[in-house]
Protein backbone atom coordinates (compact mmCIF):
# COMPACT_ATOMS: atom_id res chain seq x y z
CA UNK A 1 0.00 0.00 0.00
CA UNK A 2 2.21 2.76 0.42
CA UNK A 3 1.83 6.05 -1.21
CA UNK A 4 4.87 8.36 -2.12
CA UNK A 5 4.09 11.50 -3.82
CA UNK A 6 6.44 13.62 -4.91
CA UNK A 7 6.51 17.20 -6.15
CA UNK A 8 9.15 19.49 -7.14
CA UNK A 9 9.53 22.57 -10.11
CA UNK A 10 10.72 21.45 -12.80
CA UNK A 11 14.47 20.94 -13.61
CA UNK A 12 16.10 22.60 -16.22
CA UNK A 13 17.41 19.75 -17.63
CA UNK A 14 15.11 17.24 -18.49
CA UNK A 15 14.22 14.54 -15.68
CA UNK A 16 13.92 10.82 -16.95
CA UNK A 17 10.86 10.60 -14.56
CA UNK A 18 9.25 7.42 -15.17
CA UNK A 19 13.21 5.68 -15.17
CA UNK A 20 13.46 7.74 -11.63
CA UNK A 21 9.66 6.88 -9.94
CA UNK A 22 10.23 2.99 -11.54
CA UNK A 23 13.92 2.86 -9.62
CA UNK A 24 12.36 4.72 -6.18
CA UNK A 25 9.32 2.16 -6.05
CA UNK A 26 12.71 -0.91 -6.47
CA UNK A 27 14.42 0.84 -3.97
CA UNK A 28 11.79 1.25 -1.31
CA UNK A 29 10.14 -2.63 -1.90
CA UNK A 30 13.92 -3.62 -1.18
CA UNK A 31 14.73 -1.49 1.61
CA UNK A 32 11.60 -2.15 3.39
CA UNK A 33 10.94 -5.70 2.81
CA UNK A 34 7.81 -4.91 1.12
CA UNK A 35 6.09 -6.94 -2.48
CA UNK A 36 6.91 -4.47 -5.42
CA UNK A 37 3.78 -4.48 -6.65
CA UNK A 38 2.11 -2.90 -3.39
CA UNK A 39 4.10 0.43 -3.90
CA UNK A 40 2.83 3.37 -5.38
CA UNK A 41 5.17 6.65 -6.59
CA UNK A 42 4.07 9.52 -8.31
CA UNK A 43 5.89 13.16 -9.38
CA UNK A 44 3.52 15.81 -10.19
CA UNK A 45 5.41 19.78 -10.95
CA UNK A 46 4.78 22.50 -9.46
CA UNK A 47 4.14 25.61 -12.48
CA UNK A 48 7.36 27.17 -12.93
CA UNK A 49 7.27 30.50 -10.49
CA UNK A 50 4.16 28.49 -8.59
CA UNK A 51 6.23 27.27 -5.66
CA UNK A 52 6.82 29.97 -3.27
CA UNK A 53 9.73 29.89 -0.30
CA UNK A 54 9.48 33.59 1.47
CA UNK A 55 9.94 36.20 -1.39
CA UNK A 56 11.58 33.34 -3.97
CA UNK A 57 9.41 31.69 -6.55
CA UNK A 58 12.25 30.52 -8.97
CA UNK A 59 11.47 28.46 -12.12
CA UNK A 60 13.39 25.63 -11.57
CA UNK A 61 14.29 23.00 -9.20
CA UNK A 62 18.68 23.09 -9.18
CA UNK A 63 18.58 26.91 -8.55
CA UNK A 64 16.04 26.77 -6.10
CA UNK A 65 16.04 27.14 -2.43
CA UNK A 66 13.25 25.29 -2.12
CA UNK A 67 12.85 21.44 -0.79
CA UNK A 68 11.28 18.71 -2.86
CA UNK A 69 8.16 17.88 -1.11
CA UNK A 70 7.52 14.08 -0.99
CA UNK A 71 4.02 12.52 0.94
CA UNK A 72 4.59 8.89 2.31
CA UNK A 73 1.13 7.08 3.33
CA UNK A 74 1.77 4.38 4.94
CA UNK A 75 -0.68 1.59 6.70
CA UNK A 76 -0.83 2.22 10.68
CA UNK A 77 0.73 -0.56 11.78
CA UNK A 78 4.20 0.11 10.97
CA UNK A 79 6.78 0.54 14.02
CA UNK A 80 8.31 4.19 14.23
CA UNK A 81 11.92 2.32 14.07
CA UNK A 82 10.25 1.11 10.31
CA UNK A 83 8.82 4.21 9.49
CA UNK A 84 12.32 5.76 10.14
CA UNK A 85 13.76 3.16 7.87
CA UNK A 86 11.07 4.11 5.00
CA UNK A 87 11.88 7.96 5.30
CA UNK A 88 15.54 7.26 4.88
CA UNK A 89 15.45 4.65 2.30
CA UNK A 90 13.10 7.30 0.33
CA UNK A 91 15.25 10.05 1.00
CA UNK A 92 18.31 8.08 -0.40
CA UNK A 93 16.74 6.78 -3.06
CA UNK A 94 15.54 10.03 -4.35
CA UNK A 95 18.94 11.42 -4.30
CA UNK A 96 20.45 9.29 -5.56
CA UNK A 97 18.20 8.84 -8.69
CA UNK A 98 17.98 12.34 -8.99
CA UNK A 99 21.17 14.13 -7.49
CA UNK A 100 19.10 16.08 -4.60
CA UNK A 101 21.34 16.67 -1.76
CA UNK A 102 19.37 14.88 1.12
CA UNK A 103 19.29 18.34 2.87
CA UNK A 104 17.12 19.61 0.22
CA UNK A 105 14.53 16.51 0.53
CA UNK A 106 11.23 16.93 2.41
CA UNK A 107 9.48 14.26 3.52
CA UNK A 108 5.94 14.15 5.24
CA UNK A 109 4.66 10.65 6.76
CA UNK A 110 1.50 9.81 7.26
CA UNK A 111 -0.90 6.92 8.22
CA UNK A 112 -3.83 5.24 6.59
CA UNK A 113 -5.99 3.58 9.39
CA UNK A 114 -8.15 0.49 9.25
CA UNK A 115 -10.93 0.30 7.91
CA UNK A 116 -10.53 4.13 6.52
CA UNK A 117 -8.94 2.99 3.46
CA UNK A 118 -11.24 1.98 0.19
CA UNK A 119 -9.33 -0.34 -2.23
CA UNK A 120 -9.87 -2.83 -5.04
CA UNK A 121 -13.74 -2.25 -3.98
CA UNK A 122 -14.27 -2.55 -0.42
CA UNK A 123 -13.26 -0.82 2.41
CA UNK A 124 -10.17 -2.41 3.57
CA UNK A 125 -9.23 -3.42 7.10
CA UNK A 126 -6.12 -5.19 8.86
Amino acid sequence: MPFIHIKSLPFESPLDVPAVITGIARDFAKGNEIPLEHVHVTWDYFEPGHFAKGESAPEFQPESPHSVLVDLLTPDFNAPDMIGTMLRTLAQSLSGRTGIPLHKIFINHRQAFSGMVFDDGNVVEW
